[in-house]
Order: structure tokens, then sequence, then C-alpha cells
């Protein structure tokens, strides 16, 4: 068992987010304007299905304790009540709101067939009967709160970047707070998500325990992997300009200012 769960670490880590153009741009500090925009609008529609995935996989654990880690990670999800925030996808919409996005339109934009590939994974593994929850846990849940910490070769973590570089203010980067705010020193992405993860890695030591089980886990968790850096690499080539100059909040506002006169 012990090597399985390996196994899948292993494979998040080899594909972890910081193997990604698309993240290693942000975390340098370069992204422009209109793809901090375009990162909100597309990955916001995949945010939107997380609690309610999870909720397709607590309702099939008989484990009252497991049970109960997932609902707790749902009910901080929807409320933020745990850690004195907000819901936690309201803060990815504030994000978006500082970098000149607004919440009808991250709501309202069509969905590109490369995030609704991850979204129809997503919810097929975690909710569809026909397929073991544990697929579920493996390359949705543990993919995304299993994740490595995302640091920069500065050892900066998300939210720093966001605080430090892009000049973002607290509302515009509470959410990595939670999300993405481990040091390199770290293991995982942030304390929130190590708990959750503990509670994957715990269900499919408890669930997950056939081999036919475990290559199906693997297998799903593999395609997930795909599907979910193909969503990467779409939202950088369709929406980076590098002739565009890197986004800094204060600068904007400045602009801003100025236009209203």
């Amino acid at each position: 068992m012990s090597d399985f769960i390996k196994t899948l670490e292993q494979m998040i880590c080899d594909q972890r987010k910081m193997t990604s153009p698309l993240y290693q741009l942000i975390m340098d500090g370069k992204a422009s304007q209109k793809l901090l925009q375009e990162f909100v609008i597309n990955r916001w529609p995949i945010k939107n299905f997380w609690t309610r995935n999870i909720l397709g996989i607590a309702s099939r654990i008989d484990d009252y304790e497991l049970r109960c880690g997932l609902i707790t990670n749902i009910y901080e999800e929807e409320t933020g009540a745990l850690t004195n925030s907000c819901r936690h996808l309201q803060s990815f919409v504030d994000f978006g709101e500082q970098v000149g996005v607004s919440k009808e339109t991250i709501e309202n934009a069509p969905i590109l067939p490369e995030t609704r590939a991850v979204i129809e994974h997503n919810v097929h593994v975690c909710n569809d009967s026909t397929v073991h929850f544990s697929a579920g846990v493996a390359s949705v849940l543990l993919l995304m709160e299993g994740q490595p910490p995302i640091i920069n070769d500065r050892g900066q973590s998300m939210q720093k970047v966001m605080r430090d570089v892009y000049q973002l203010p607290h509302k515009g980067y509470d959410f990595f707070t939670h999300h993405a705010s481990s040091e390199g020193d770290q293991e995982h992405i942030s304390e929130l998500e190590d708990d959750h993860a503990s509670t994957a890695k715990e269900i499919l030591r408890r669930y997950c325990t056939t081999p036919k089980l475990q290559q199906q886990a693997i297998d799903y968790l593999a395609k997930a992997i795909d599907l979910r850096h193909l969503h990467f690499d779409v939202i950088l080539e369709r929406y980076y300009n590098p002739s565009e100059p890197p986004f800094r909040w204060t600068v904007w506002q400045e602009k801003e200012l100025v236009s209203q006169r």
C-alpha cells in the first residue's frame, strides 16, 4: 500500500504545477494583465465544481471520521469559517477583480474545450457510480490538495509573488494564503491543503486495496494530469503576448485614476 501511495505522489510531483510554462511565467512575475485575467476566467469553472465533486465522493464513504474530514473540507471551502476568511471561490473572484475582470465576466465567460474536458473528467470520476470513488480521490482530491509547494527560483510562494511582485492588495492575494502560501522548505502547498491531502491518502489506504482498484486510480490520475496540463497550455498559448508589459497593480490603479479624471 505504501508503494501505491508513493506512486501517486511521485506522479503528481513529476508533473506538478511548476512544471507548467504557465505557472513558471506567472511565478516569474512576467504575466500581463490579460493573462492573469484569463487565468482567473479559465480556472474558475473548474473550481466552481470542486465542492460538488467532493460531495460525490463523501456520499459513498461509509466511515464516519473520513466522511467528516471531507465534509469539513467542503464546509471550509464554502464558508471560510475555519480560517476566518470567506468562501474560497469568492476569494478567487476577488483576485480576478483586482486584476480587472468583473465577477459577471468570470461567471459567464465561454468555457474552452480543454477546460470542459477537465470538468467532465472530474465530475465523472467523483460522481459516476460505475467508477470506484477511490479513482476520484486519487485523480481529483489528491491531485488538487497534494501538490508540492508552488515556489519560484527565488524561493517565493505564489502568495508572495502576488503580493510583492504584482503588488496586489490583501483582497487580491488572500486566495493564495490558503492555497499556495508555503515556502520552499515545506513539502505541501499550504497547511490547509496538507490536512486535506492527508484525508485523501487515508481514504486510499482504507478503500483502494486491490490491484485492480489501484491500477484504476493510477490510470485516472495519469489522465487527469494530462488534461490539466493541456488546460494550462491553452491558457498560455491563447492569452500571453510577450510584448505586453507585466502587470503591476499600483501602475494599473494609477492609470485607472487618470482615465477617470
